[in-house]
């Protein structure tokens, strides 16, 4: 009589169905990043095709009976697993309740309508036209609150904490409520007295047009001095920066170029290129895999915000950038002065537009888009009432009105991908890279001199241990207290901002 074949390990069973919906997922980020950059208008329909289907497949994969058979299996023997792989199996047991918890059908419908509302949102935006945008986003937002109360259900949690779950699980309206109330009442009394001393700074020597041949030679530039590989890492244009991931060894990230205003292209970049850091730094060994992933947006802001807020707006870093400015851009030699250009890029903005918002300005920006989020959710707000709503609100935390729609409500591609929960990750990032950037310097002083001269190998040799090789295998809390010695706060971002903005705010 043969021997029967023994069967496979229970846990390397359900791992080879997990990695398999997670490298589906990949071929959809890199579907969507191609939508973005390469793909004509007329592409929409057939690409949110493409992507229903990835998601209908996946959804089976990991959301069905058989995988949760395949997980209780495993589960059964978790006692006899290394601390990763136990840390693995309790990120698929998660996946799986995302996964199973609404009707595969929903799901599918939602990922198939975002390829036509994004192409639909490009052109509202252009053309200041709410009113186009409004009837087709309805019906996603009517998705996503079936979706929501389903994943409620099994998660046992709200609506929108279900939400923020799916996005940044170990974050939830518990956590975010009390930051984001003490960033309301702290913020804008500081940034009434930081604007009464800058109101006293002489004018700005504005660089003026620059083309997008030559920032994109510096974005270059850039990105070199950050580490990318570009035998690794892409970099193109797309209407709202993003960066693509879970893709190890191909990082694909865009940014976009303003001729009329070189500092956004300088800060979207150092703010995808922060991204694209922690994709290519997680660790290979867990590629594909549920604890391999980048621990949740916030963490992954809090990355690209470190880039960005932190390092690219110290005086360390603009001393760097300065000549390499006045080398790339073909501008005045006065507009790329140390003294100006730490001028544009510690002034406080009088504008409108989230991703080029200063450091102080930006959580509003996010705790506006939270708030709405939540009424939304609730129903307590309608469709056609968040232009007002979203002015509203803007008045009373920033102090003035968006003059047009692009500028206001569709500013964003967020809503149109159908990405509900995934704003407060914004300010919560900018918390966390607050509290890693000032654990970081303390830890190593070479830090900041090393950014004098473009140099960021400290930076990564200091947060790649702690933030990027961990990847999920850590829940958020223990990451954060781990890396910087104590919980999640305000109290480094308004000791960030307390010291850059006013004990050393001469120029």
């Amino acid at each position: 009589m043969n021997k029967p074949a023994s069967q496979p390990d229970p846990y390397l069973r359900v791992v080879k169905r997990f990695s398999l919906a997670a490298k589906l997922e990949a071929a959809g980020d890199m579907l969507n990043w191609d939508a973005n950059v390469n793909m004509p208008k007329g592409g929409a329909w057939a690409r949110g095709e493409q992507m229903a289907a990835i998601t209908e497949v996946s959804v089976d994969m990991i959301g069905s009976r058989a995988a949760a058979d395949e997980l209780g299996e495993a589960e059964i023997m978790a006692g006899a697993l290394e601390p990763g792989e136990q840390a693995d199996l309790r990120e698929m047991r998660r996946k799986w309740a995302h996964a199973s918890a609404a009707p595969a059908e929903l799901q599918t419908e939602k990922a198939r309508m975002a390829q036509t509302l994004q192409s639909l949102w490009v052109q509202a935006r252009a053309d200041n036209d709410f009113k186009s945008f409004a009837a087709p986003f309805t019906d996603m937002l009517g998705l996503i609150r079936e979706i929501a109360a389903a994943k409620a259900d099994a998660l046992h949690t709200t609506p929108y904490g279900a939400l923020i779950d799916e996005f940044d699980p170990g974050v939830g309206e518990a956590m975010i409520d009390p930051i984001f109330d003490d960033l309301a009442k702290f913020l804008p009394p500081t940034i009434a007295e930081v604007a009464e001393r800058q109101a006293r700074w002489p004018a700005i020597v504005d660089p003026g047009p620059v083309s997008e041949d030559r920032q994109a030679i510096l974005s270059k530039r850039l990105t070199q001095a950050v580490g990318i590989d570009f035998n690794h890492v892409r970099i193109d244009q797309a209407p709202h920066p993003f960066s693509v991931p879970h893709s190890p060894g191909d990082v694909r990230f865009t940014t976009r170029y303003d001729i009329d205003n070189v500092r956004f292209g300088i800060m979207a970049t150092l703010h995808e290129a922060g991204h694209s850091m922690y994709e290519y730094n997680l660790p290979r060994d867990w590629a594909f895999r549920s604890a391999g992933v980048a621990r949740g947006a916030s963490a992954h802001e809090s990355q690209s915000l470190s880039l960005e807020m932190m390092a690219g707006r110290s005086r360390e870093f603009l001393g760097f950038l300065a000549p390499l400015m006045a080398e790339t851009l073909g501008v005045a030699p006065a507009a790329t002065t140390y003294d100006n250009v730490l001028n544009i890029w510690r002034r406080l903005d009088n504008d409108y537009i989230r991703v080029e918002a200063d450091e102080l300005s930006y959580p509003l920006h996010v705790i506006l888009r939270y708030r709405l989020e939540q009424a939304l959710m609730k129903g307590d707000l309608q469709v056609n009432d968040i232009p007002g709503a979203w002015n509203e609100l803007f008045q009373k935390l920033l102090g003035r009105t968006p003059p047009t729609m692009g500028q206001g409500c569709l500013q964003d591609i967020h809503w149109s991908a159908g990405l509900f929960g995934y704003f407060p990750n914004y300010a919560m990032g900018s918390m966390l890279a607050a509290q890693l950037f000032e654990r970081a310097t303390a830890d190593d002083p070479t830090i900041l001199p090393s950014l004098g001269r473009g140099d960021f190998t400290p930076y990564f040799n200091w947060v790649k241990p702690r933030v990027h090789a961990r990847a999920s295998l850590v829940d958020f809390a223990t990451l954060v207290s781990e890396a910087t010695g104590r919980p999640l706060g305000t109290e480094a971002y308004k000791r960030h901002i307390q010291k850059r903005y006013l004990d050393e705010a001469g120029l």
